[in-house]
């Protein structure tokens, strides 16, 4: 906005004259600014940056690559996190079975409150409002159930499917997924999206459709946004103008990718792993929940897009770009012994900045490793590498 100093007024008449000309041009900026800031989609273009964020990490849905980018967020700006009582075991796992509480949860150092919470626990408002401030933006992420299935086989092998005595233990359980379930807050094939996201124990026995879409009201009105994977680069940047992000602020490197293990891994976990035509059809069949759950995902993501700008497309394409490009540099040319950096330059999105071996190594590091290094940012406590 434009400033106007009034100097050495001599003559009083005037300034009475030209004062309405000034509110006029004063006017007549702030109406521009605002109209300006309207078209960008974002609320204010000089907002400060939000920092208080509570990420429901629901498990095979992107959630260790988004929680990289807010440990990375977090860690260089020393801000606090909500961390686990069960570090030496699992350091990114609060709970699986139940929301925080105060015996979960480590409390705060002194002097401080929380500002992040992205480790894997279970949704509940109640619960998380009692220890995060009051302008906590709340984020999830989903992906399609039946990818979700598929990944949770290869990665947990769940010992109720896998310990079916049979040659084709997979199909065996789809034909009856209820008689081999165990009870739902231990289950990783039931429903599990909409358990993370805190969906009544009552709904997965009932499928009740008022009871379902009662919650799903709920859970609008509580997610600021919820990420999908197979439209991750459009939610990422809806995060950053959601957050009041830079650019660099969004990047990452995809992780825990089946794609990215070894020959031999990828053999073992192979093993009695057969999916039948009839696989995915039989799945949607048990996974109700889920598949309501997604598609309201989607539907207030293409809501929120929607709502932007037109240049949105134009900056998830430039965004798409620039990741891969940093992706290739961290993967293949960054090490830290070598001074060599990549430079991403001036656009309409971004300042100009350089990715380091530092931010490559930040955003490679494996989630257990960065969030045992947070807890000795925070508490000067670094659990055992025995365990």
């Amino acid at each position: 906005m434009a400033h106007f100093r009034i100097r050495y007024w001599k003559n009083k008449r005037l300034l009475c004259l030209i004062l309405p000309l000034i509110l006029v041009f004063l006017t007549t900026d702030i109406f521009f600014s605002r109209t300006a800031t309207l078209l960008t989609g974002e609320t204010n273009l000089n907002t400060i940056a939000r920092h208080h964020i509570a990420y429901i990490k629901v498990h095979k849905a992107a959630s260790s690559t988004i929680q990289n980018i807010l440990l990375r967020y977090g860690y260089m700006r020393n801000l606090t996190f909500v961390l686990g009582r069960n570090a030496n075991v699992y350091p990114n796992v609060i709970s699986i079975t139940e929301s925080v509480t105060k015996y979960n949860i480590e409390p705060p150092p002194k002097n401080k409150t929380f500002d992040i919470s992205c480790s894997h626990v279970i949704y509940n408002r109640q619960s998380f409002s009692a220890i995060m401030p009051r302008d906590t933006v709340y984020l999830a992420s989903v992906r399609e159930p039946f990818t979700v299935f598929i990944s949770t086989l290869h990665y947990f092998r769940p010992p109720y499917i896998f310990n079916i005595n049979v040659s084709d233990p997979i199909s065996m359980y789809l034909k009856n997924p209820e008689k081999y379930e165990p009870e739902v807050k231990n289950s990783l094939t039931n429903n599990r999206m909409a358990f993370e996201l805190g969906f009544p124990l009552q709904l997965f026995h009932s499928k009740n459709w008022a009871g379902i879409k009662e919650y799903l009201k709920k859970l609008d009105k509580e997610m600021d946004l919820i990420l999908v994977v197979e439209r991750l680069e459009e939610s990422i940047v809806l995060l950053r103008r959601l957050l009041h992000w830079k650019l660099q602020d969004i990047l990452y490197v995809p992780k825990n990718k089946f794609e990215a293990l070894d020959k031999k891994t990828k053999s073992k976990l192979n093993e009695k792993f057969y999916l039948r035509k009839d696989a995915k059809r039989k799945f949607e069949k048990w996974a109700v929940l889920d598949y309501i759950l997604y598609k309201f995902a989607v539907k207030k993501l293409e809501r929120q897009i929607r709502s932007q700008n037109t240049d949105f497309q134009n900056e998830v394409a430039y965004f798409k770009f620039i990741r891969m490009k940093v992706e290739e540099f961290c993967l293949k040319q960054s090490k830290p012994y070598r001074n060599v950096t990549f430079t991403v330059y001036q656009s309409v999105w971004n300042d100009k900045f350089v990715v380091d071996s530092l931010m490559c190594s930040q955003m490679i590091l494996r989630e257990s490793y960065f969030i045992k290094e947070i807890r000795y940012q925070q508490y000067g406590v670094l659990p055992s590498e025995d365990n």
